[in-house]
């Protein structure tokens, strides 16, 4: 259940953050350090298994910590993060909106 929350709630970040920069390029450079950090260099995301990385990332312990079959996409941890930035890219759209309505 874990990584298809993850999944909805990036999919909504990456939306907050084209309504907040008004250019598909943030999401897009964004989406792109994801996939670069966390699975060529790291090896902690899953992607197809051909993919080349450099360091091969192995968690342990709870699936809901360690993301289990899905590596870190599916833990708890990277749902926190996306709940933090989505909270924090939500606030600042509201600021940019109250202060264009302000300059009106």
């Amino acid at each position: 259940m874990v990584p298809v929350v993850n999944v909805l709630t990036m999919s909504l970040l990456m939306t907050v953050i084209l309504e907040y920069s008004g250019s598909l390029i943030a999401p897009t450079i964004m989406h792109f350090i994801w996939n670069g950090i966390g699975a060529l260099v790291l090896g902690g995301v899953s992607l197809a298994d051909d993919y080349p990385h450099l360091l091969n990332m192995t968690f342990s312990g709870s699936n809901l910590l360690s993301g289990g079959e899905c590596k870190i996409e599916g833990s708890i941890v990277v749902l926190v993060v996306n709940v933090i930035l989505l909270a924090v890219f939500i606030r600042l759209q509201r600021k940019n909106r109250n202060d264009i309505a302000d300059h009106v």
